[in-house]
C-alpha cells in the first residue's frame, strides 16, 4: 500500500511539473509576429516632441475620465430604469441613444488623440509609426492589436 501511495505521489508530481510548463493559451499563434518593442523607443523623439505628447496624453486622459464617468452614470441610470416597474419604450430608447452618443464621443476623442500624436511626428517617424501600427486590418486582426494597444498610449 505504501508503494502505491509513493508511486502515485511521484507520478502526480511529474504530471504537475509537466502541466505547469504548458501554457493554457499561447501568446501568439504559430506564424504570428510578436509585438515590436515599445513604439516610443523606436521613434527617437526629441524632448519637445516628448513634452508635447505628454501634454496631449494628459489632456486626453482628463477628457476620457469625464466621458467615462458620464457613460457610467448613464449605464447606471439604464440599470435603474430596467429594474423599475415603470418601463417605457421611449425612456429606454432615449437613454440608449444617449449612451451611444457618449460612446461615439469616446471613439472620436480616441481617434483625435491618435491623430494629434501622429501630427507631432516628422516624416521619418511617421514612416516608423505606420510600419508598426496595425491600422489596416482592424477587424481582421483584433487579437494582435490587443497585444499592441498599450505600447504607445
Amino acid at each position: 500500500m505504501k508503494k502505491v501511495i509513493v508511486y502515485l505521489f511521484f507520478i502526480s508530481l511529474i504530471l504537475v511539473g509537466f502541466v505547469s510548463s504548458l501554457e493554457a493559451q499561447g501568446r501568439f499563434k504559430r506564424g504570428e509576429m510578436p509585438p515590436p518593442p515599445p513604439l516610443l523607443e523606436q521613434l527617437n523623439l526629441t524632448d519637445a516632441q516628448i513634452n508635447k505628447i505628454e501634454d496631449l496624453r494628459f489632456n486626453h486622459q482628463k477628457e476620457m475620465i469625464d466621458l467615462r464617468a458620464e457613460l457610467e452614470l448613464k449605464m447606471l441610470e439604464m440599470k435603474k430604469l430596467k429594474s423599475s416597474d415603470d418601463l417605457s419604450r421611449n425612456k429606454i430608447i432615449n437613454l440608449t441613444k444617449e449612451i451611444n452618443e457618449i460612446r461615439n464621443k469616446i471613439s472620436l476623442a480616441r481617434a483625435n488623440h491618435q491623430m494629434d500624436i501622429y501630427e507631432v511626428l516628422d516624416n521619418t517617424q511617421k514612416k516608423i509609426w505606420n510600419e508598426n501600427r496595425p491600422f489596416r486590418n482592424w477587424n481582421k486582426d483584433r487579437r494582435m492589436f490587443r497585444a499592441w494597444r498599450n505600447f504607445c498610449w
